[in-house]
């Protein structure tokens, strides 16, 4: 699993404004994330993270920990803990809306609206990638089975995202409402 991570993230510095952090994230770190959301990250999300901390580059990113310096202060918006307490500040407790998943983190946001969010080990989709939108008020719209399928698509454009079926009743409910 380690081997797919480095060799897509690979491929991914030689994009265009390539940046990561320096070194990883550190053990410390990682365990803080988990203990404040009170859930264990799939493993291959914890590999990225401590090899690579977050990554983006033009047009993409990867939500991870970035450090608390200045050096890294314009990143501020690649903060997994601040992206996943918005969307969940958010959506939360909307009626029009679906609230983001409990087990788990939002590791990026969807430009046409919405957000990715990685499924913990306590969730009965553990690893899993889900891809929430906001025209379909918080709906899952399609997922992927891992993080390194995740970030394989982001990298290469490849395997593509399998589809979930959208419940368009409800939709229809919240808009009649």
């Amino acid at each position: 699993m380690s081997n797919e991570i480095i060799n897509i993230m690979g491929q991914a510095q030689k994009l265009e404004n390539f940046r990561c952090r320096r070194g990883g994230a550190p053990q410390v770190q990682i365990k803080s994330l988990e203990e404040k959301f009170k859930i264990t990250l799939p493993e291959s999300y914890k590999t990225f993270l401590e090899q690579y901390g977050f990554c983006l580059w033009c047009g993409d990113n990867v939500k991870g920990l970035i450090p608390l310096d200045e050096d890294y202060e314009y990143y501020e918006e690649d903060d997994v803990i601040r992206a996943s307490e918005y969307y969940r500040k958010r959506y939360d407790n909307k009626d029009e809306y679906q609230s983001v998943p409990q087990h788990g983190l939002v590791i990026n946001s969807y430009d046409g609206g919405g957000y990715y969010f990685l499924f913990s080990q306590e969730s009965e989709r553990a690893g899993e990638v889900g891809l929430f939108l906001t025209e379909t008020y918080g709906q899952e719209e399609s997922k992927f089975n891992t993080f390194t399928d995740f970030l394989s698509f982001l990298v290469t454009g490849t395997p593509d995202p399998e589809l979930v079926d959208v419940d368009y009743d409800e939709i229809m409910d919240i808009i009649e409402d």
